[in-house]
């Protein structure tokens, strides 16, 4: 067999090549719309929080009211992902 032949075989001819490719593709058709969708809801998820924030600090000034605004969302995240991360290790050890 040749070089030509084995590296063809390899790479295309390989049905866990084939598996791989669409198991990859898969990934990142899902991350592509995953990101697509956080981007689109970036925006309204941060002018609920502003609204909030607003409405219990009364602080009217710009810059002090996205800086709280984006200290409160990352403390929102953070604790999400705090969360989600201590279901994930209890799911996975029992």
């Amino acid at each position: 067999m040749t070089f030509k032949e084995t590296t063809y075989r390899f790479l295309v001819g390989s049905d866990v090549m084939k598996k791989e490719f669409w198991r990859e593709l898969r990934v990142l058709i899902i991350f592509t719309l995953g990101f697509t969708i956080a981007f689109t809801w970036r925006q309204t998820i941060y002018d609920v929080i502003e609204s909030a924030v607003q409405f219990f600090t009364h602080i009217q000034t710009s810059a002090a009211l996205s800086i709280l605004t984006s200290s409160v969302t990352t403390f929102v995240c953070l604790f999400a992902l705090y969360i989600t991360a201590r279901y994930m290790t209890r799911l996975y050890q029992n």
